[in-house]
């Protein structure tokens, strides 16, 4: 039987050279031999080129994007380029375990219903040195900790309780990738690319083991937090609630858009575009009726200096 190709996409940008180079390391040195790195690049230049050339490994391929494409695109074009069996993704920023490929590749050969496997994973700082209260925090927050080894299916829950880690902690089936990613996903993209893989009506396995790493720190997309961010994922919540097969999460879907849209209103007005405050506040309560949506339509019609510091702090992030 043929060893299926699995392809690994980085998407970089402005990427710290020490961070990338871990991450690169982590994905070539895997015990699983049949794979393919995609380090798609969307910085002003090509520097990051000689960099990924260092390591001269035939499996690594480097693209630089003239224009850049966004962090959206810039996956799900890389997507199309990447030529394995199964795609797994990986923040320029985060690592790989060796065995990560191998045991969920080995999930997926021998479970045909899945259209993903995924891990749990630690929680590192910028320097790399594991963080063991933060990582069985998220672990815990994230239903990791009691969730059974092996199939679920569907998993529509697991997608509402944002269990799966598909940044850096899940392995899933080209054959299964929707056409399009909208655009609108932004550095949502992950979560965009979980919905979209949970409505293929197939299953997904997990490993309970921490076998890759997400590391934190300022610079990070969903650490940061940025209205950008927030309006993807707010945007995706809306689009669960209006769908059909995830009846059962469609209030908790509701409430996450109607708290995701509320903190781009308050950060927009805390940013002096009052306009946008307004269109985000609109969308909060469209999404759900609540205090907060209401509190962020009232926010134009005040001074900024006396509005209570407390709405400007992006509570609700989705």
């Amino acid at each position: 039987m043929q060893t299926p190709l699995v392809s690994i996409v980085i998407a970089a940008y402005k990427s710290r050279p020490d961070h990338l180079s871990a991450a690169i390391v982590s994905a070539l040195s895997q015990t699983w031999q049949e794979i393919e790195i995609v380090v798609a690049d969307d910085s002003p230049d090509d520097g990051l080129r000689r960099l990924v050339g260092s390591f001269r490994d035939e499996r690594l391929r480097y693209v630089h994007n003239v224009p850049a494409l966004g962090v959206a695109r810039n996956h799900w074009v890389s997507f199309a380029k990447a030529r394995g069996v199964y795609i797994a993704v990986l923040n320029h920023d985060d690592w790989l375990a060796p065995q990560f490929v191998e045991r969920l590749v080995g999930a997926l050969e021998r479970e045909p219903e899945a259209t993903l496997a995924f891990c749990d994973h630690w929680v590192i700082d910028a320097a790399g040195r594991r963080m063991q209260a933060e990582s069985d925090s998220n672990t815990s927050f994230c239903g990791r900790a009691t969730l059974a080894e092996g199939l679920h299916k569907p998993f529509v829950r697991l997608v509402g309780e944002q269990t799966i880690p598909m940044a850096m902690g899940a392995l899933f089936r080209r054959s299964a990738l929707p056409g399009q990613l909208p655009a609108e996903a932004g550095p949502a993209y992950d979560l965009w690319l979980t919905y979209l893989l949970s409505c293929a009506g197939g299953g997904a396995w997990y490993v309970k083991e921490r076998l890759s790493a997400w590391r934190t720190h300022e610079a990070s997309l969903s650490s940061g937090g940025g209205i950008a961010w927030l309006k993807g994922a707010a945007t995706c919540w809306s689009r669960v609630a209006g769908d059909a097969r995830f009846i059962d999460i469609r209030r908790d879907a509701r409430k996450k858009a109607a708290l995701g849209f509320y903190a781009c209103a308050t950060r927009s007005w805390a940013g002096g575009r009052r306009l946008d405050c307004v269109h985000y506040a609109g969308r909060s309560l469209g999404a759900m009726l609540t205090l907060k949506g209401v509190m962020a339509c009232l926010l134009p019609l005040l001074p900024k200096r006396f509005a209570p510091l407390r709405w400007i702090r992006g509570q609700g992030a989705a």
